[in-house]
């Protein structure tokens, strides 16, 4: 009876929840990256080591997120424009004043391009692995940014999915995702990863 009393202790411990793991507060290597990554194709040096960026943009999201942040920093004086996915990047002054002149407009669109940078790594998926990226995207990453309130598009074909990869304008559930805060993009990121650990080997280096 005494034997039976403790499996049942032990048992009813095995059911009690853990403490939650705490939010993350810094950027992780991927965010890192990333904002590496966009700086230097847009070749912009900030000097800024406190990244101040909110979250990471898709591909679909990229080129306004650019056009808003030289928008605000430029009090609406510069504009510009960038095609994806090979970052050719064209700016010039709105209206007819001197201001920004080019050295201030390379400087906003440097600080800019820190501000807003782009996750690519759906881009750099070899063909071999878009029926997994596919698989994930369907079955876990939409179904859980759904769960937590975020509007997400339906699911393109699979045909369709495979045919904007070669196009170079990839789908993704986090195309209509926007935070507020850099603490938000934490925790949805996490909860949700943009991207599969199992198709890290799949991502070629270019």
């Amino acid at each position: 009876m005494l034997g039976a009393a403790l499996m049942l202790a032990l048992a009813g411990c095995a059911t009690v929840p853990g403490p939650r793991p705490a939010q993350r507060t810094t950027a992780n290597s991927v965010e890192r990256a990333a904002v590496q990554r966009t700086t230097q194709e847009l070749s912009a040096e900030t000097g800024d080591t406190r990244l101040p960026w909110v979250q990471l943009w898709t591909s679909a999201q990229f080129p306004a997120a650019l056009q808003r942040c030289v928008g605000v920093e430029s009090h609406g004086q510069l504009s510009a424009r960038v095609d994806l996915p090979d970052f050719t990047l064209s700016y010039g002054i709105v209206g007819s004043g001197s201001w920004p002149d080019e050295a201030e407009s390379a400087r906003i669109i440097a600080r800019c391009a820190a501000a807003t940078p782009l996750d690519d790594r759906v881009l750099r998926v070899v063909p071999t692995g878009w029926d997994a990226l596919y698989s994930y995207e369907l079955t876990t990453l939409r179904p859980c940014l759904l769960a937590r309130g975020f509007p997400v598009s339906r699911m393109p074909t699979r045909a369709d999915f495979e045919q904007r990869l070669r196009d170079r304008h990839p789908w993704s559930p986090y195309d209509t995702v926007s935070v507020p805060t850099r603490f938000a993009w934490y925790a949805v990121s996490d909860a949700c990863p943009a991207f599969p650990a199992a198709l890290a080997d799949s991502v070629s280096a270019d």
